[in-house]
């Protein structure tokens, strides 16, 4: 199996500059180097700080390293075609509630991607069609508003939304964080189902070792912005 991600030697430092102060420098993360294989679940974990979610953002392309490479597929991340790497690489974040438009249906939500894609209308329905039966999602929820689901009704919504593409490869930061024990668990099951039958690549953001146990083939362990453990 190959390697999706590569990460060498990689730095990222923030700056904040305060009126009248100094130039302020936090290091988020000090010369990592990981490979992050092909249709494997890779969890990162470590404590809140430690430089996770920017790794994540890294990988993903939302950000870019002071220093070392990202390297996708063999080639540097900077050097890959955004529109073709955008759509095999999808991220979702924590908070669903915060993650969509209010002022959007569910079947609007979830087709968006499609529709910036420029897919026509019936390939758009049949495929929203298929992804909320891969979710166990009712078809009449396509018609509800976010704030008519619960928060594991919304997440999974979030997740059709990026499946609608096909993607091969998924960044998850702290998808079940907001979400209380039981939820959170039963929308882990159905996940961890869900990536074994598409066969996806996961970089998971976890703090919750019994998800992290569930859901990994292989843990990463950050601390202050160093890998400590693999």
């Amino acid at each position: 199996m190959g390697v999706r991600f590569r990460l060498e030697n990689v730095s990222k430092t923030f700056r904040n500059r305060c009126p009248g102060r100094a130039a302020l420098r936090h290091k988020a993360l000090d010369n990592i180097s990981l490979d992050i294989p092909e249709q494997e679940v890779v969890a990162l974990t470590g404590r809140s700080g430690a430089g996770k979610s920017t790794l994540a953002r890294l990988v993903i392309g939302m950000e870019q390293p002071d220093g070392g490479r990202v390297i996708f597929q063999g080639r540097p991340l900077a050097d890959v075609p955004r529109a073709a790497f955008n759509r095999g690489n999808q991220m979702m974040f924590q908070n669903p509630f915060l993650a969509v438009n209010p002022s959007f249906t569910v079947r609007e939500i979830a087709s968006e991607p499609l529709r910036i894609a420029g897919e026509k209308r019936e390939r758009i329905a049949q495929k929203l069609n298929d992804v909320f039966a891969l979710l166990e999602l009712p078809e009449r929820y396509l018609e509800r508003w976010p704030h008519e689901l619960s928060g594991g009704e919304l997440q999974r919504v979030v997740l059709a939304r990026a499946l609608v593409l096909d993607p091969e490869f998924l960044v998850l930061d702290e998808p079940f964080s907001s979400l209380d024990d039981l939820t959170a668990w039963r929308i882990l099951l159905q996940f961890k189902k869900i990536f074994l039958r598409l066969r996806l690549g996961v970089l998971l953001i976890g703090h919750h070792p019994r998800h992290v146990r569930l859901l990994a083939d292989r843990v990463a362990v950050l601390e202050a912005g160093r890998l400590v453990g693999y």
